[in-house]
């Protein structure tokens, strides 16, 4: 088997010596423990920027010298021509190099004894990261807050030149851009901007992108390549990966250094713009391999809710599949049937239904019937009404699904399980605690509790898929009416807002339940599920414009005053859902099933829109 080749660059300027031994000598015990884990081969090139050939025969003195305290290294001394920058420098090995992984790494850097076993730990288990960023702390054990999202003129200003009474009075901004809203315990993705003192590479889509922009001499270059490799490969956070750095900020220390921070700023503003605000920037959707399933063709699938807005798509793909397919409906529907010709009119359906004769023969249940969320609940007690359908009736169900000899039990829940809202960072996973808020969450996520008892009880699987915002021909709703305005030209005051949020497709919720329905590894298992592509409300709507082919009229009104708005016009809960942040992270559901949504948002909202111009 080859060996795993890490190289790595470290640009000198008249350095330390002193300090550059104890980052070598880090590094080398980080690769000394990483070596019994893994078969590697480590190199690491010295870049000396010095421009002084005294100081460049010391350091080479220096470096025979302490050879042989780093016997898992393989190390060189590379002259550059001049004080090319920091860029330039670690492009010299970052061009040349034909390695896995490549390091950037700070001369005052000491990394923990452990950050290459678990660096090279997360890099192997995700072959779509291109850039992994440590945990860093101070000598004094302080955090740094080096997670940043992309820099505007207004953060360049107040971190570098602003009064400190300034700074204090929006320090809000700061901690924005520092990503102190998220938890830094746990990973976080995107990172836009990543640190520069510890860099972890994978090397392909580094050399791809072609390295720093070497117009940059120092400060945000690592700003820019952070922004460059995002479209190409993920970044993230990892907090398992942790360093010490001896930082010294040199912004305040002379006017050299301050006319190189405003030289830097200004080019890369000049590059990527943004002035208050700065576009979030948005992760590669990466595809998994497909895997070959069974073949559906005989499955007897009974679906509840068959008549609803998943229930008639689901029934129709099943069918097409070859599946035989029992639709469950509390009554038959005017407005359209499920596309099967087997239908049970079961009547008002509770926690003491029998459903015996519906389940006779059926080899799987996929149960979408269920109380729905509401913006304006009458109910006296919703927490009971919910808990009645959701939980009684779900139970009921699955018991009696159990007992007739059904195989898998198909539980469509809600994202709300977990929550009502994320940091832009952090999206929700399927493995995170539960935390519902409201009424409807907390009834999804005490059924699913029961039914994962229950398959524990009898043996029968449960799958439990947790779908965002679901749209789509026939959607109903918020989501109906924000596509007639747009049809209509009504002006809309959500310009401003830029905040993220998954949706999913129909087609992309059935696909998956079809898929669940009949994969090995689905059973009892929680499965989260969205379009893979992450929006702002006004590029949905923006997107949404292009499918009806209308312009797209949208106010840039401030989001404070939208919040205000609904407060006082009490629709805070609808304000709220437009412009709080609420992602998905479905690569659970893709590696362990090899699904991929097969429908794009853009191909989902112009099949949306015809459906919309037909009614």
């Amino acid at each position: 088997m080859s060996p795993i080749v890490i190289s790595a660059s470290l640009v000198l300027f008249k350095p330390d010596l002193a300090t550059l031994e104890r980052t070598l000598l880090a590094l080398q015990e980080a690769g000394r423990l990483a070596r019994q884990r893994y078969s590697l081969q480590l190199g690491l090139s010295l870049v000396d920027n010095s421009d002084d050939q005294a100081m460049h025969e010391k350091i080479a003195g220096w470096l025979e010298g302490f050879r042989p305290k780093a016997p898992d290294w393989t190390l060189q001394l590379v002259r550059s021509p001049g004080n090319i920058g920091y860029g330039r420098g670690n492009n010299l090995a970052i061009t040349g190099t034909s390695s896995d992984y490549h390091i950037v790494v700070n001369p005052d850097l000491f990394v923990d004894s452990d950050a290459l076993v678990e660096a090279l730990r997360f890099m192997e288990a995700h072959s779509d990261v291109g850039l992994l960023t440590p945990a860093v702390f101070g000598e004094d054990g302080e955090r740094h807050y080096l997670c940043k999202r992309n820099p505007t003129l207004l953060v360049m200003f107040l971190r570098s030149f602003s009064p400190l009474w300034l700074q204090k009075k929006l320090d809000f901004v700061i901690h924005e851009f520092e990503m102190r809203d998220c938890d830094y315990e746990k990973p976080i993705h995107p990172v836009e901007y990543p640190t520069g003192c510890f860099m972890f590479f994978r090397t392909a889509p580094l050399q791809k992108i072609g390295g720093f922009d070497p117009d940059f001499f120092l400060h945000y270059e690592d700003a820019d390549i952070g922004r460059r490799l995002l479209p190409a490969a993920r970044t993230v956070y990892v907090p398992a990966v942790r360093v010490v750095h001896q930082w010294a900020r040199d912004t305040h220390r002379s006017l050299s250094a301050k006319l190189g921070t405003v030289r830097s700023g200004w080019l890369y503003w000049l590059k990527w713009g943004g002035v208050f605000k700065s576009k979030p920037s948005v992760e590669p959707r990466t595809p998994v391999a497909s895997r070959p399933l069974a073949d559906p063709v005989g499955l007897r699938v009974l679906v509840t809710g068959a008549n609803g807005f998943i229930g008639q798509a689901l029934c129709a793909v099943l069918s097409s599949q070859g599946c035989s397919v029992r639709g469950a409906v509390r009554k038959k529907s005017s407005n359209g049937q499920a596309a099967v010709s087997d239908h049970w009119v079961m009547g008002e359906i509770d926690e003491h239904t029998e459903w015996a004769p519906a389940l006779v023969g059926m080899d799987s249940v996929v149960h979408l019937a269920a109380r729905v969320h509401q913006m304006r609940d009458t109910a006296a007690d919703p927490l009971v009404e919910f808990r009645r359908v959701n939980v009684a009736l779900t139970l009921n169900l699955a018991r009696q699904a159990a007992k007739a000899g059904v195989r898998r039990f198909v539980f469509v829940s809600s994202v709300k399980v977990n929550g009502e809202a994320t940091v832009v960072g952090q999206p929700f996973t399927a493995d995170d605690p539960p935390k519902p808020i409201d009424p409807y969450g907390i009834s999804k996520f005490e059924a699913e509790q029961a039914l994962i008892q229950l398959a524990a009880e009898t043996g029968m699987e449960v799958v439990i898929v947790r779908p965002v915002l679901v749209y789509g021909p026939g959607v109903k709703a918020n989501f109906h009416a924000m596509m007639r305005w747009v049809l209509k030209g009504v002006p809309l005051p959500l310009g401003a807002l830029d905040n993220q949020r998954s949706f999913v497709a129909v087609d992309n919720v059935v696909d998956l339940i079809a898929v669940c329905l009949r994969h090995p590894q689905a059973a009892n298992q929680v499965f989260l599920v969205s379009d893979g592509e992450d929006l702002a409300v006004s590029d949905l709507l923006r997107r949404t414009a292009a499918a009806l082919d209308r312009p797209a009229r949208l106010l840039p009104v401030p989001v404070f005053l939208l919040r205000l708005a609904g407060r006082l016009l009490g629709r805070e809960p609808v304000i709220q859902r437009l412009c709080d942040t609420l992602q998905v992270d479905i690569s659970k559901t893709q590696r362990l099933l090899g699904w991929n949504p097969p429908l794009s948002v853009d191909a989902a909202l112009r099949k949306t829109a015809r459906q919309l111009r037909d009614e």
